[in-house]
């Protein structure tokens, strides 16, 4: 992994939120991804939150690392464990690109104990055949892979932006946005 990698910071600005997570089709100038995370440690068929935080792509050449990377590295450096269980649940803003799928879905053949279930503003290139394969690989390696919806975009909104009390302010489109996506996620996964 990269030795160079920071740790999650805790929240992103309501503005960042806006701007990164809005669920266009085409979003231009929207070269970042953004991953708010929850790790849960598996007990006895239950589950009890134990971390959560937000990565963002590192864009700084001697630290170049996509978001996807950088959770992982701080998770098996910092939190793995053979013995036990994790459920984790990552909200981006762009699902994964081709190179991060495959690196995500070679993590999960090889650590069983983890669940893994992402949810997407965005499809990265989804009419792109060899990002459709990543996206099937990540789901045929036991991931979830869903588009967010509204209660997606409101439980980020309350549990990972700075919202000083506001409530989530859905975005004109967001639902028709929604049901296209998914069904074209729907029909790569199929």
């Amino acid at each position: 992994m990269n030795p160079q990698m920071r740790n999650p910071v805790e929240a992103m600005y309501p503005g960042t939120f806006y701007f990164q997570f809005k669920n266009l089709w085409e979003a231009n100038n929207r070269n970042e991804t953004w991953l708010c995370f929850t790790v849960e440690v598996i007990k006895q068929r239950s589950t009890v939150s134990w971390e959560r935080g937000v990565f963002q792509n590192q864009v700084h050449p001697e630290s170049h690392c996509h978001a996807e990377r950088c959770f992982l590295s701080w998770f098996c450096e910092d939190i793995l464990s053979p013995n036990t269980d994790y459920q984790v649940t990552w909200y981006t803003s762009w699902s994964p690109c081709l190179d991060c799928a495959g690196e995500v879905a070679e993590f999960l053949a090889r650590h069983s104990n983890v669940k893994l279930a992402i949810f997407a503003a965005r499809l990265y290139y989804f009419w792109d055949t060899d990002y459709q394969q990543g996206l099937r690989s990540l789901s045929e390696e036991g991931a979830s892979v869903q588009i967010m919806g509204y209660e997606d975009f409101k439980y980020c909104w309350e549990n990972f932006v700075y919202n000083g009390d506001e409530p989530f302010k859905p975005w004109k489109g967001l639902k028709y946005n929604f049901l296209f996506l998914d069904s074209k996620l729907q029909e790569i996964l199929e």
